[in-house]
């Protein structure tokens, strides 16, 4: 057989990042500029409204795991071609809201299509195709979260300005259909082996491992449960969801009581376009360095973020702190699944990250309503961040723990 010039498997990077680039923004990171037109039009409240946004997110900690085992077994590129679909039409549905509740069942669709469609598949794919430079793949993979929110904010802006609301979710429906849908049914497949190949730098590995043999996972995922690595592991996804959802949640605000509008803009656009880069540089690092230090560099950067924000009445302070978020923003989602792959072995991932991901979740679901609740009972932000700075080590901790205790479980086999 002749030998490829370009690995597959870079294009099914591709196609995860055409996926990620579509379909994750509008949910992380675009979904409140909705919010004025929507809630006006409709008369309903601003918490009302974000309440669709919780609700579709909180899904994943229950259904996460059911959907990380049926896309482990199943046919993958069925299930993910038909949540493509179902996406895009359940957003498209937003459209025809005439209550909150409308928007309340459409979310419901859409969180469902959601996790079959996006971060899972794609962590479960890198994960399958790549031994060698998983973690460049998956933070070019999950860089197209940051693209997507680079690239479609200002066409959402200039949507809703000339189209209003409804007709905008339309628009958007169809651009993701038109991008993610083709990337999946053309470009993605679920494992190298239905090609006839070897996932990347699996040879080079078994070059290394010949004498020693190939380490596994000897504990089963349903036998890890009770285990203090996996008890740590889980520390780490939740203490990463509140702090991600807490700062991308109301950094905003607090950057706009600070300073203003205009420095705000400036602020966040900084953030986003650093936290690209800093995708690629936390994948590089845990390639050439290995998954503590990459952890290391994501959490302590991250953690610094805190510790200038409460700094915010001066404004360079503000713009340092735009470049160290950026850069530890990655372990939002590069972090998870390298640590997750890192813990387990490629054959108990699967299984293993739908667990870690429901618990993610629940930090997704609640770390912005835990600041905004502190702010409203103190009158400040600034306990905020020291606590988000808190559990920001915690997860750091809590991670490497996991992966130094889950060692003693690995075992080789020839």
């Amino acid at each position: 057989m002749k030998e490829r010039k370009v690995f597959y498997g870079w294009y099914v990077v591709i196609g995860c990042l055409l996926i990620t680039c579509t379909l994750v923004p509008p949910i992380m990171a675009l979904s409140s500029k909705f919010l004025m037109q929507v809630t006006e039009e409709l008369q309903i409240s601003r918490s009302a409204f974000t309440l669709a946004n919780t609700i579709l997110q909180g899904l994943g900690i229950f259904l996460s795991p059911f959907v990380s085992a049926k896309l482990a077994k199943g046919d993958m590129k069925k299930i993910q071609t038909i949540s493509i679909v179902g996406f895009a039409v359940s957003y498209a549905s937003y459209s025809l809201a005439q209550n909150v509740v409308h928007l309340y069942i459409s979310s419901i669709f859409i969180g469902i299509f959601y996790l079959n469609a996006t971060l899972i598949p794609v962590s479960m794919m890198i994960t399958n195709w790549f031994t060698k430079k998983r973690g460049l793949a998956m933070s070019i993979a999950m860089a197209g979260i940051g693209i997507g929110g680079a690239v479609f904010s200002p066409i959402v802006t200039a949507l809703l300005t000339r189209y209003g609301w409804r007709h905008t979710y339309q628009i958007m429906a169809v651009i993701m259909l038109v991008i993610a849908l083709p990337a999946a049914i053309f470009l993605l497949k679920k494992r190298p082996e239905e090609m006839g190949l070897k996932p990347y730098g699996s040879d080079e590995v078994s070059d290394i491992q010949k004498k020693s043999g190939k380490t596994v996972m000897t504990l089963s995922v349903q036998g890890s449960r009770m285990k203090p690595f996996f008890l740590l592991l889980i520390v780490g996804m939740i203490c990463n969801g509140l702090i991600n959802s807490g700062a991308l949640g109301q950094f905003p605000a607090a950057l706009e009581e600070l300073q203003g509008v205009e420095v705000q803009a400036v602020i966040i656009s900084m953030y986003s376009m650093i936290g690209i880069f800093g995708k690629l540089v936390l994948g590089w690092l845990n390639d050439r360095y290995g998954v503590v230090v990459s952890t290391a560099f994501g959490c302590i950067t991250f953690a610094a973020s805190f510790i200038f924000i409460l700094m915010g009445s001066n404004v360079t302070m503000l713009y340092i702190m735009a470049v160290l978020f950026g850069l530890g923003d990655a372990i939002g989602t590069v972090t998870p699944p390298l640590i997750t792959g890192a813990v387990f072995d490629t054959e108990k991932y699967g299984e293993a990250y739908g667990i870690a991901n429901s618990f993610n979740q629940i930090g997704l679901t609640f770390g912005s309503l835990l600041v905004a609740g502190i702010y409203d009972l103190s009158g400040s932000y600034n306990p905020a961040w020291i606590l988000l700075l808190i559990l920001t080590l915690a997860a750091f901790f809590g991670w490497i723990g996991s992966y130094q205790m889950a060692k003693k479980y690995h075992k080789t086999v020839e």
